[in-house]
């Protein structure tokens, strides 16, 4: 999948409101129990905190969808909200987003280096790291692979996450396995993105969580590509086009 980047930000709003009675909850630390008793036991609070709206707070569920819950409990909104700054100039700030790529941060800080396959400059520390969900029988993900040179020449480190497009327990899922279970992971996994088979193997690995933390995240297709502050990239871009996005973000 080929992405086409824009340096201008498009605010696209959709507000989904429910209205509730109030209930005489005794204090503000109320409002999680209530979120997880109102959304079921499959989608429970996994943070919660004051909004940058007043009057409301924000809370990430286990979907990670966004609810904004008023603090009498009459109101919850599922949607993007978006400031408008008038002074010094006309600007707007997209606070889901904002809200979605920290936690998305904080997932990528979790991840153990033991659980990405990372390729790194050769001759010098990264200057960016870049996480990519990947699927070995995914075009893009092998145009992106067959480039490594080119992220490395730019000073950008790629750690590989596993999203098996046809699933868990789908072929390209267990080659997937095998590649995580190989003694050596980054010529397996090079292989794999050439076309060719590898030694079937297993063994105590995390293809599966990874996969659903790419839905978690949103993904749709591959590669997907998480840059440091949360921010994701859906689809291909050159190295050049990485560079200019890392800087662009502050992160080169």
């Amino acid at each position: 999948m080929k992405v086409t980047t824009s340096r201008y930000l498009t605010a696209t709003l959709f507000v989904f409101v429910v209205s509730i009675v109030a209930l005489p909850f005794k204090a503000n630390d109320d409002v999680e129990s209530f979120v997880n008793t109102l959304m079921g036991a499959n989608n429970q609070v996994l943070d919660i905190k004051p909004a940058a709206l007043e009057g409301f707070y924000v809370a990430t569920m286990q979907d990670y969808s966004v609810l904004y819950i008023s603090d009498d409990r009459r109101w919850i909104i599922r949607g993007d909200l978006i400031e408008i700054k008038h002074e010094p100039e006309l600007s707007l700030i997209a606070h889901t987003d904002r809200h979605i790529g920290s936690m998305r941060e904080t997932q990528l800080n979790a991840l153990s280096t033991e659980d990405v396959i990372a390729f790194a400059p050769p001759f010098e520390s990264p200057k960016a790291v870049v996480h990519v969900f990947t699927d070995t029988t995914c075009g893009y993900c092998q145009k992106l692979h067959a480039e490594m040179a080119d992220y490395h020449g730019k000073g950008i480190e790629i750690r590989y996450l596993a999203f098996p497009r046809a699933g868990i327990d789908s072929e390209p899922y267990s080659a997937m396995v095998s590649a995580w279970c190989s003694d050596t992971p980054h010529n397996a996994l090079t292989q794999l993105k050439l076309g060719a088979e590898i030694e079937a193997k297993t063994c105590a690995n995390p293809v599966a969580d990874q996969y659903r933390l790419g839905r978690l995240f949103g993904l749709r297709g591959t590669p997907l590509l998480v840059l440091s502050n949360g921010k994701t990239i859906g689809g291909y871009v050159n190295a050049d086009e990485l560079e200019e996005i890392l800087k662009g973000e502050g992160l080169m």
